[in-house]
């Protein structure tokens, strides 16, 4: 895989598909994932869009995208206070 390291991407359609990304800041780009064939590490996301192809294995998918909100070892975050989430209330359980 090719690697890119400290780039700041805006504004921008990214294809993660064959690469590394070390330390990236994406900004209100549209994020392009076709394979699992992709890895980052350090990056930050903002206000941007992912487009994962369907056939793709969602717990595999998932897996590597949770890792960009929480992952406190990799030190990629969501910034949500620019981009709060949407919170859905979970009906409650009738017995």
């Amino acid at each position: 895989m090719k690697l890119i390291m400290n780039q700041q991407f805006t504004n921008e359609t990214i294809t993660f598909d064959g690469f590394t990304f070390k330390n990236c800041c994406f900004t209100n780009c549209i994020i392009m994932i076709t394979t699992l064939d992709f890895h980052f590490e350090g990056c930050s996301f903002y206000g941007s869009t992912l487009h994962v192809n369907p056939d793709l294995p969602i717990f595999d998918v998932s897996h590597r995208l949770s890792q960009s909100d929480y992952d406190n070892e990799t030190r990629c975050y969501r910034n949500d206070y620019a981009y709060p989430s949407t919170k859905v209330a979970l009906p409650s359980a009738s017995h």
